[in-house]
């Protein structure tokens, strides 16, 4: 299937939420059309179409004769109920991705497992985290269900602005999340839909990974 061309909305949608993620753009403040289309250099019915769509995914909340504004969803019940989400949505990827991969997407990820392997040994954290992203895209490509991988990708969107990525901070984490995902990872590998549901799940739970690039 062919990728989808961005256009201009949706490219300023990601500007926008780069903005909320580097804390430019806070919860609670009033978002100017005409302020951002300045800002953006263009005009304002793209800028306007942004913000509906961010509206539609719980982001930026949308008045009627007060516009939009970003919305706060800071509070520790909230965040517990999309992650609950995201990790139920994550857990159904790899239970598909146990019973769909195929030969080559099986050889990619033994490769990505040796790569992971390598860079635990050089404690090589930044590494690892981009590792992490790329593991999650071949079992949502492996699922071989867009609606599942666009939702995926929905669901992160709404937390994105109030989380941070799933960065190891110390060796132990490291250590913890490789064999969280070498489980997984064999889960699927050998075909075992309800082991790897389970294991991404907790995985999922445990770290509270939002990473905004994930499924994108």
């Amino acid at each position: 299937m062919k990728r989808r061309v961005p256009t201009l909305a949706s490219k300023i949608q990601s500007l926008i939420l780069n903005e909320i993620r580097q804390g430019q753009l806070v919860p609670g403040m009033h978002l100017e059309e005409l302020e951002l289309a300045e800002r953006y250099q263009v005009s304002r019915t793209p800028v306007r179409e942004a913000l509906r769509q961010l509206d539609a995914l719980g982001v930026v909340k949308i008045t009627p004769r007060q516009g939009a504004t970003v919305v706060d969803h800071s509070t520790a019940d909230h965040q517990r109920e999309i992650l609950e989400v995201i990790a139920d949505l994550e857990a159904s990827a790899a239970r598909y991705a146990a019973s769909r991969c195929t030969p080559a997407q099986r050889v990619e990820l033994l490769k990505l497992s040796e790569r992971a392997r390598q860079v635990l040994a050089a404690d090589d954290h930044a590494a690892f985290d981009e590792l992490n992203i790329e593991l999650h895209q071949l079992i949502h490509k492996a699922a071989a269900n867009e609606l599942l991988t666009e939702t995926i990708a929905n669901m992160r969107l709404r937390i994105v602005p109030y989380t941070r990525a799933e960065l190891m901070s110390g060796r132990d984490s490291l250590e913890v999340s490789y064999r969280e995902h070498e489980m997984f990872l064999n889960a699927v590998l050998r075909g075992n839909s309800e082991l790897a549901y389970h294991s991404m799940r907790a995985h999922v739970l445990r770290t509270g990974v939002m990473d905004e690039d994930l499924g994108q």
